[in-house]
């Protein structure tokens, strides 16, 4: 997700250029953080142990944790807890953007500060963006007092990133009664409360949903294009109402439906939160 937030900063800046974001996105996925970097970024090591330690594996057959525990600078507790940060979002980002000679890490410290005032971003908001997390990060773009909108929020969020693609950012949350796409899919929930889930899009970029849950391609946004969606909406409201009835709260869900140059109004004010999938623009209609 912070690759998508900051990779777009730096897009509308002219810092980086589209082919060497790019090129980032392909290092992302080929490669983890490197130990170091992620030491370094704990406060467990300087840049010059690093570099020393980097040095080092050049010279012989061993894991740079190895190394770090023969050098006395970190213990095995500290390799474990290292290991675990490895998929760290933030950092192989960062990475991507130094090992390809993009730019240094002091360059990205001072942009990322530069990206957090001009976003007005808090501390907290700007933590959720680096380690992907939604329940933290949906308050600075959705104003509501009713925490279910933001539960749902972000266990769909949480899905597109399990099922669909992990290239995603948010935008601010709009709230209205009268919503028009060329493409539709929802799926109406009662019980507790009378709302409906859904995805939406002008263009075919709501596609990238289709493709991505049902794990096929399909040529155009037609009916099993958005029969796929469908099911996506199913998915999610089906874990939800999992959630709910933990809680002694009862919904039941419709069958899925899914509207070309479609329409929803509504008496009450319902919710349509953009998302950005690997660039592309879907809108997330929702409604409790």
């Amino acid at each position: 997700m912070f690759s998508q937030f900051f990779g777009n900063y730096l897009l509308n800046r002219g810092k980086i250029t589209k082919a060497q974001f790019t090129s980032c996105m392909e290092y992302m996925r080929a490669n983890r953080v490197k130990l170091g970097l992620i030491a370094e970024s704990e406060g467990l090591l300087t840049r010059d142990q690093a570099d020393e330690l980097n040095h080092l594996q050049l010279q012989s057959d061993k894991r740079f944790g190895d190394l770090a525990i023969e050098k006395g600078y970190l213990t095995d507790v500290d390799i474990s807890h290292l290991l675990q940060l490895q998929g760290n979002p933030y950092l192989i980002f960062v990475q991507a953007l130094e090992e390809n000679q993009i730019m240094s890490r002091e360059e990205v410290n001072e942009l990322v500060a530069e990206f957090q005032k001009e976003e007005s971003f808090t501390n907290t908001t700007l933590e959720a963006i680096k380690f992907g997390d939604f329940d933290r990060l949906l308050p600075a773009f959705v104003t509501t007092k009713n925490e279910g909108y933001l539960n749902l929020m972000a266990l769909a969020l949480r899905n597109i990133v399990r099922f669909v693609s992990s290239y995603i950012r948010i935008g601010k949350a709009e709230n209205v009664t009268d919503y028009s796409a060329k493409y539709i899919a929802y799926q109406k929930t009662t019980g507790a409360y009378e709302g409906f889930l859904g995805f939406a899009s002008d263009d075919n970029s709501i596609l990238t949903v289709a493709d991505g849950y049902a794990g096929e391609y399909f040529e155009k946004p037609d009916e099993d294009a958005l029969d796929s969606v469908c099911e996506f909406t199913n998915c999610i409201n089906g874990l939800h109402a999992t959630e709910l009835s933990y809680q002694e709260v009862i919904i039941d869900m419709l069958p899925p439906e899914y509207m070309f140059d479609g329409t929803i109004k509504t008496s009450e004010e319902f919710f349509v939160l953009p998302l950005y999938i690997t660039g592309k623009r879907v809108d997330m209609i929702i409604k409790m």
